[in-house]
């Protein structure tokens, strides 16, 4: 499936107070039921069937295309940037941030801190969004980015890189260092220096250069897990994922010769998002080599699980509509592009106009 490039662009602005119902009608229905473990249900409907535009106008904006980040908030709220940040409330209610700025879109990742605050990048800079809308810089210099083929030390103090064009944080690990894509180096910040923790020097089969995804994660012990890939052309294999633990050294995740139900080989399945299981695994949302043909996988203590599979061939402009939870396993629409772990859940959303929620704990 080709990926399409979300454009995002990022400046310091105030939360928005404003918060839209995201009912299965447009309100709030009072008949939606939390799913199950193993059980899917619609989270969120912005589709312009009967929906209040101003619930279109707010969700559009993070979850129509394929967002350039999603993370969970210590409240359980979702943050998405889309082509703006929009936050997904427990309550099932949306709100927005609102920017106004430069979409160049080279902006990219967004990370929840423990403090109520997210860290995003713009513009070749780490910010920090405070939950009273200030904004601040951790690391990054104005100027021209770094070309990607030139050497990159080892460390450097934050204040004064020059990070490349493309730039996603997309973690943080539990002493506090945020994690940091740049292109094809791997980052973590933390007390204002730079650590380089990996680079990736591998090619795709016609020759491009692989960076590092904006789907990449962290687990809860601070492993960081990076899915090389040429973006919006060729995306990274299960069997290629890179596990980064806290001490530097490199892994590769367990992968069985087989999963049940799943045709082919393991390795050779595309990776679309990965997110973290609140433990010390992960989920990565795959699929085969026709595009389509979705499914979640739960790896973990050497184990390979699937939570989740969309209907074979359905396509992903196929609406999606789910009065009541449903197995998660036999999904009659397509997977959305992006997820985040919530509390037991799976959050997801991205290429369409609903959120989905799949209990996994």
């Amino acid at each position: 499936m080709t990926l399409r490039k979300v454009l995002v662009g990022l400046v310091a602005a105030v939360l928005s107070v404003s918060a839209v119902s995201c009912g299965s009608d447009g309100g709030d229905d009072g008949e939606w039921a939390e799913p199950a473990r193993g059980q899917a249900a619609e989270l969120l409907d912005f589709s312009y069937e009967g929906r209040d535009a101003s619930l279109r106008d707010v969700a559009f904006y993070g979850f129509s295309g394929l967002p350039a980040g999603m993370t969970t908030g210590r409240d359980g709220s979702v943050y998405v940037l889309g082509e703006k940040l929009v936050r997904l409330n427990r309550d099932r209610t949306v709100s927005p941030v609102a920017f106004a700025g430069k979409k160049d879109g080279s902006a990219g990742g967004v990370v929840a801190l423990a403090d109520g605050s997210v860290v995003l990048g713009s513009e070749g800079q780490v910010k920090r969004l405070g939950p009273g809308g200030e904004m601040s810089v951790l690391a990054g210099a104005t100027g021209p980015a770094r070309a990607t083929t030139e050497p990159v030390p080892v460390s450097a103090r934050a204040d004064g890189f020059h990070f490349s064009a493309t730039l996603s944080p997309f973690g943080v690990r539990p002493d506090g260092t945020i994690l940091i894509a740049d292109h094809d180096v791997l980052w973590a910040l933390k007390d204002g220096t730079l650590k380089q923790l990996y680079r990736t020097t591998a090619k795709s089969p016609d020759g491009q250069p692989l960076q590092l995804g904006r789907d990449s994660t962290v687990d809860a012990s601070g492993t960081a897990y990076v899915s090389p890939e040429v973006p919006d052309r060729v995306p990274g294999r299960l069997v290629d994922v890179v596990a980064i633990n806290a001490d530097g050294l490199l892994s590769k995740p367990l992968l069985p010769a087989e999963i049940a139900g799943l045709p082919g080989s393991p390795a050779a399945l595309k990776v679309r998002w990965l997110t973290d299981d609140g433990s010390n695994g992960i989920f990565a949302q795959v699929y085969d080599a026709s595009g389509n043909n979705g499914a979640i996988l739960h790896l973990h203590s050497g184990k390979t699980d699937v939570v989740g599979r969309e209907k074979a061939g359905i396509k992903a402009s196929s609406p999606c509509r789910i009065p009541h939870p449903v197995d998660a396993r036999k999904l009659p629409c397509a997977l959305p592009q992006a997820m985040t772990y919530r509390s037991g859940s799976l959050i997801l959303g991205g290429s369409g106009d609903y959120v989905l929620q799949i209990r996994v704990a």
